[in-house]
C-alpha cells in the first residue's frame, strides 16, 4: 500500500513538473512575442516572472532575451546588471555587447554626443564573443574613428567591405582614407564608388577636393563637371568647379561659375573673394575692390579680403589706407602670417624700417618657412 501511494505521489509531481514547464514555456514564448513586437516593458515584466521561477531551463534565456529589451527600451543600469548576472552564471554574449556598444554609439540619437572609447569597449567584446559581420565591423570603425584611430578605423571597414561591399561602406572606407592623407587610395575608392553608383554627388566632390588638394586642377573640372550635369543646383560642386577653373588658369570658366555660385547662394563670401581676384589679375581694381567689400560684408572677419583690398592700396601707392587695411586684418586673425608680412611691406614703402623689421619677425614667428619675408628680413637687416 505505501509503495503504491509513494507511486501516487511520484506520478502527481512529475504531471505537475510537466505542466509548469509547459506553462512556462508558453510564458517565455508570449515574452519573446512582446519583445519582437517592440514591447519592451511588457516583455521586460514576463521574462522576470520566468526569471523569478527558478527554472532553469528557462532563466537563462529569459535573462538574454530580458537584457536585449533593457538595450532596446534605453535602461542601460537594467541590462548592465543582467550582464553581471550573466556573467556570475558563466554566460556572456556577443550580441549583448554589440548592442551596448550601439548604443554608446548613439544611433538613435538619444545622447548629445556617442561615448566613442566606451563603445569601443563593448563591440571589442562583443568580438571577442564571436560577433563579426560586416554591420558590426563598421560600427566599429566607427567607434575607432571617433577616438581618432584612423588606421584601425579604415582596417575595419576593409573587413566590413570584404563580404558586404555597399554604396555607403564604400564612402566611409573612402573618407577615411582621405582624412588619413593616403590619398592614392582614396581616390581609387572614389572611382570605384562611381563606376557603381554614377549618381552619387559626394563621390564626384570628395574625389575633386583631393585632385584639387593635389593642384591636379584639370582632372578636378573633368570629374566636377560631370557632378554639375547631374545637378546644376548643387553649390558646392558649382564652388568647387569655379575654384578649380580659376587655379587651373580658366579666369572666364571661374567668374562665370562663382557667379552662378552667387545667383544660388548671395553670402557665399569666398565666391565675391575670388571674383575680386579675378578682376585685380585684369588690373580693373574698381570692381576688385567691390567684390572685396562685399566679401566683407558677408563675412567681417575674412582676413584675406582686407589684404587682398590692402594690395589694391599699394599698387595705388595709398600706403596709409594699406596700413589700416593689414592692420584691420591682422586685427581679425592675428596669427594669420601674411597679415603681418604685408603690413611690412606697407611699413617698407614709407621707410618705416623697425616698424617693418617688427612685422617681418611676427611672420616668421608665425611661419618659419615664409622665404619671402625671411629674404626681406635679412635684406633690412644688412641695410643696418
Amino acid at each position: 500500500m505505501k509503495k503504491i501511494v509513494f507511486y501516487l505521489f511520484l506520478i502527481l509531481f512529475i504531471f505537475n513538473s510537466i505542466v509548469l514547464a509547459s506553462n512556462y514555456q508558453e510564458d517565455f514564448i508570449d515574452a519573446l512575442k512582446e519583445y519582437y513586437s517592440g514591447n519592451f516593458q511588457k516583455s521586460n515584466s514576463e521574462f522576470e516572472i520566468i526569471i523569478n521561477s527558478n527554472e532553469d531551463k528557462f532563466i537563462i534565456d529569459a535573462l538574454y532575451y530580458q537584457t536585449l529589451s533593457y538595450i532596446k527600451d534605453d535602461n542601460i543600469m537594467a541590462a548592465k546588471e543582467n550582464i553581471s548576472i550573466l556573467k556570475d552564471k558563466g554566460y556572456e554574449f556577443g550580441k549583448i555587447y554589440w548592442e551596448l556598444g550601439q548604443v554608446y554609439l548613439n544611433k538613435k540619437g538619444q545622447f548629445d554626443s556617442p561615448f566613442y572609447n566606451e563603445a569601443k569597449k563593448q563591440l571589442e567584446k562583443a568580438n571577442m564573443f564571436g560577433i563579426n559581420s560586416p554591420e558590426f565591423h563598421n560600427d566599429l570603425a566607427n567607434a575607432y574613428r571617433g577616438l581618432g584611430n584612423i588606421s584601425a578605423a579604415a582596417r575595419e571597414m576593409e573587413i566590413s567591405l570584404k563580404d558586404n561591399g555597399g554604396e555607403g561602406e564604400y564612402m566611409s572606407l573612402a573618407s577615411l582614407y582621405q582624412e588619413s592623407g593616403q590619398f592614392e587610395k582614396s581616390k581609387d575608392i572614389y572611382k570605384k564608388v562611381l563606376s557603381l553608383y554614377p549618381d552619387n554627388i559626394s563621390a564626384y566632390l570628395n574625389l575633386a577636393n583631393i585632385l584639387i588638394e593635389q593642384k591636379k586642377y584639370e582632372q578636378a573640372v573633368e570629374y566636377l563637371s560631370k557632378a554639375k550635369n547631374r545637378d546644376e543646383d548643387f553649390t558646392a560642386i558649382r564652388y568647387r568647379l569655379a575654384l578649380a577653373y580659376y587655379h587651373y588658369g580658366n579666369l572666364e570658366g571661374a567668374e562665370s561659375e562663382f557667379n552662378e555660385v552667387i545667383k544660388q547662394s548671395k553670402n557665399n563670401y569666398k565666391s565675391y573673394y575670388y571674383l575680386g581676384k579675378i578682376y585685380q589679375d585684369r588690373e580693373d581694381y574698381v570692381k576688385a575692390s567691390y567684390y572685396y567689400d562685399e566679401a566683407i560684408k558677408y563675412n567681417q572677419n575674412y582676413a584675406l579680403a582686407y589684404i587682398a583690398l590692402g594690395d589694391i592700396y599699394i599698387v595705388q601707392e595709398n600706403y596709409y589706407k594699406a596700413i589700416a587695411s593689414y592692420s584691420t586684418a591682422i586685427e581679425k586673425n592675428d596669427k594669420y602670417p601674411e597679415g603681418h608680412y604685408h603690413l611690412a611691406i606697407a611699413y617698407h614703402k614709407l621707410n618705416m624700417r623697425e616698424a617693418a623689421i617688427a612685422e617681418l619677425r611676427k611672420t616668421l614667428h608665425l611661419n618659419s618657412d615664409h622665404n619671402d619675408a625671411r629674404n626681406m628680413f635679412n635684406d633690412l637687416l644688412e641695410d643696418k
